[in-house]
């Protein structure tokens, strides 16, 4: 037997997909009652970081949907006294979710909705606010962030998005938690930005300053630090999430 032989009926050889039997021509898929699968032949990303609507690709088959929430923002603080110290907590990272997802399900195109990043909490020392929710139509949805505390809120990091729609939904990240000092010379560091499935975490500050904004898709902001009267401060905004969808096309 040659090789090429050996090859050809290793690829009519059939297996099973689902509770369907097959046989793979190697460019095309037979099922055995006659009908016939195109091949996917191409492989193509679209990216939205900003609401719109999807329309899938001609020949797309399935895809797979990925969606993170917008991070929830820093919390700002206060003017503080001359020997106080006082921070606020970072903004918690949007949620992920993953959805593999076929053209019939699709349709001739789906909504997409990008959740805004979280405001930065304020000088007055106000929590930072929440995300927004991102999403494609209802089959998948990535929960937003929560705000940080500022010195007028318990200085709490803001809590991870929940669990959204989808195949795959881990929460997000919490931030870190802010403090307060009564002594001068002490150090008390703001809360750190909670970092989303691609990253992003900002630092907390420890030294006076507004805290960091997130710096990549759905990652919350840092809180802001104020230190021995020096001024009040604003924490840091969220960052806005993102949809990527990845499409199987037969062209």
């Amino acid at each position: 037997m040659t090789a090429n032989n050996a090859l050809n009926n290793t690829l009519q050889t059939p297996f099973n997909v689902g509770a369907t039997s097959v046989t793979s021509t190697g460019t095309q898929l037979n099922l055995l009652n006659g009908l016939t699968v195109a091949p996917i032949n191409q492989v193509i990303t679209q990216v939205f970081t900003g609401s719109g609507t999807y329309t899938p690709t001609t020949g797309m088959k399935y895809c797979v949907i990925e969606c993170v929430g917008g991070g929830g923002g820093g919390g700002g603080s206060a003017n503080s006294t001359a020997t106080t110290t006082q921070s606020g907590g970072g903004g918690g990272s949007g949620s992920y979710s993953r959805k593999y997802s076929t053209a019939a399900a699709i349709g001739v195109n789906k909504a997409v909705t990008i959740g805004a990043g979280g405001t930065a909490g304020n000088t007055s020392g106000a929590v930072g606010g929440a995300g927004g929710d991102t999403s494609v139509g209802v089959l998948c949805v990535g929960k937003a962030g929560g705000g940080g505390g500022g010195s007028a809120g318990g200085f709490t990091g803001g809590a991870g998005g929940v669990a959204g729609t989808g195949d795959f939904t881990p929460t997000g990240n919490s931030g870190g938690t802010g403090s307060s000092s009564v002594t001068a010379s002490a150090v008390v560091p703001s809360g750190f930005g909670g970092g989303s499935f691609f990253g992003g975490s900002v630092a907390g500050l420890n030294a006076q300053g507004s805290g960091n904004a997130g710096t990549n898709y759905g990652s919350g902001g840092g809180g802001g630090l104020t230190a021995n009267a020096g001024g009040a401060v604003s924490g840091g905004a969220g960052s806005a999430g993102v949809v990527v969808i990845t499409e199987y096309v037969s062209a």
